[in-house]
C-alpha cells in the first residue's frame, strides 16, 4: 500500500506472454509487436493512466441506469408478501421443468438471465481493466461479483413483486461463471461466445406504442446462440483453409415464439392467443468478430475492440444458416406470468 507502483512491477517477459496469448487466438489481445503490448493494458501497468476511480464511478452510473430501467419495465406493480420459487423442476427433460413448454416463457427467461449477467460482467471487467487500469484479476472479480449481486437484488425484488425464482438465480450464476472464465482465460474467450440475436417482435412493437419498455421480455424477438469459433482451434487455424475459418462459427441456438409479449387484446375464441413454440437448432454463422478483426487490424485498435466486444454479446440477425432444427409446442394452457 505504501508503494503501489511496486505491486504492478512485472518479473516476466510481457511480450512472450502476449505472443503466447495471441497464438491462442484471443482477439482481445493486441499484437505484441505494437507500440503498447496488450498486457500493459490488461494488468494496469504504470505506463497507462490510472483511471480506477473514474472507471468505478462510470460502472456505478451504468448500474444506476439499469436499476432505474427495471423500475419502469418491471416494478410499477403493487408489492406483496415475499414468495419463493415455483417456476418448475430443474430437470430439463420434464414437461414441468424450467424449460417446459407449459412454462410462461418456455425457458427463454433463463437464457436471458444468463446472457444479461454475463454481458454486464464482461462489460464491467473490460471497463475496469482496459480503461480504468485495474489489474486483470481484480477487474474480473469486481465486474463478475457486481453483476451477480445486481441480479440477485433483482430476484429479491421479484420476490416481493412476483416471486424469487431459483431457476433465474441459477442461470444468473452460470452467466457470471462464463463471463469470469472468458475474462481470465484468453484461449477460452477466443473459442466460445454466448450471444443474443434480437429483432423486435410485432407484439412488442405494438406494446411499445403504449409506453411498454420491457424489451427484456420480448422473448418472441430473441434468439440465444452459443458460438464456437472454428478459427480459434489451432489445428484448424493452421490448415490450408485456416484463413477462411476465422469467419465461420458452429452455432447452437435456442428461441421461443409466442410466449411473450402477451397480446394487447383480450383473448377470446375469435381472437385466440399467439401460437407458441420452442426451438433448438444447430448450424453455421458468420463470425462478425472475425470480420471486424480482419478489416480493422492495424487500422483502428479502439474501433476493433469496441466492435469485437459488441459482436461478442450480440449476433447480427440473418447471419446464421440453420441445419438441424427441432421445435416443441405446448399442449395445454400456459400461465401469463412467472
Amino acid at each position: 500500500m505504501a508503494n503501489p507502483d511496486a505491486i504492478r512491477e512485472h518479473h516476466y517477459d510481457r511480450d512472450a506472454a502476449a505472443r503466447a496469448s495471441v497464438a491462442d487466438g484471443s482477439p482481445w489481445l493486441d499484437d505484441p509487436t505494437a507500440e503498447h503490448p496488450v498486457l500493459d493494458i490488461r494488468t494496469g501497468s504504470p505506463e497507462k493512466p490510472d483511471r480506477r476511480l473514474a472507471s468505478a464511478l462510470v460502472l456505478g452510473g451504468l448500474y444506476a441506469g439499469f436499476i432505474g430501467w427495471t423500475y419502469f419495465a418491471w416494478y410499477r406493480v403493487p408489492t406483496r408478501e415475499f414468495r419463493w420459487g415455483g417456476d418448475g423442476s430443474p430437470w430439463i427433460w420434464r414437461d414441468d421443468s424450467w424449460f417446459g413448454t407449459q412454462q410462461y416463457s418456455a425457458g427463454a427467461d433463463k437464457m436471458g438471465h444468463a446472457w444479461a449477467t454475463a454481458a454486464l460482467a464482461r462489460a464491467g471487467t473490460e471497463l475496469l481493466d482496459q480503461w480504468g487500469g485495474f489489474p486483470r484479476l481484480h477487474a474480473a472479480i469486481i465486474g463478475t461479483v457486481a453483476s451477480e449481486l445486481l441480479f440477485l437484488g433483482v430476484e429479491i425484488k421479484d420476490g416481493f413483486a412476483y416471486r424469487f425464482s431459483y431457476g433465474d438465480f441459477v442461470f444468473n450464476t452460470l452467466g457470471a461463471a462464463l463471463a469470469f472464465a472468458q475474462s481470465m482465460w484468453p484461449s477460452f474467450d477466443a473459442l466460445v461466445d454466448f450471444k443474443v440475436e434480437y429483432v423486435p417482435s410485432a407484439a412488442f412493437r405494438e406494446r411499445f406504442k403504449d409506453g411498454d419498455v420491457d424489451v427484456a421480455e420480448d422473448y418472441s424477438g430473441q434468439t440465444y446462440q452459443l458460438n464456437f469459433h472454428l478459427g480459434a482451434i489451432p489445428p484448424l487455424r493452421r490448415s490450408p483453409v485456416g484463413k477462411y475459418l476465422q469467419f465461420v462459427d458452429v452455432t447452437l441456438g435456442f428461441e421461443t415464439r409466442g410466449y411473450k409479449p402477451d397480446p394487447t387484446y383480450t383473448i377470446t375464441p375469435e381472437m385466440p392467443d399467439f401460437d407458441k413454440s420452442q426451438t433448438v437448432f444447430a448450424g453455421l454463422s458468420l463470425n462478425m468478430q472475425g470480420l471486424a478483426d480482419y478489416f480493422l487490424r492495424g487500422r483502428s485498435k479502439p474501433a476493433q475492440k469496441i466492435l469485437h466486444g459488441t459482436f461478442e454479446m450480440f449476433a447480427v440477425p440473418y447471419t446464421t444458416l440453420r441445419g438441424l432444427e427441432h421445435s416443441r409446442f405446448p399442449t395445454g394452457q400456459v400461465p401469463d406470468e412467472q
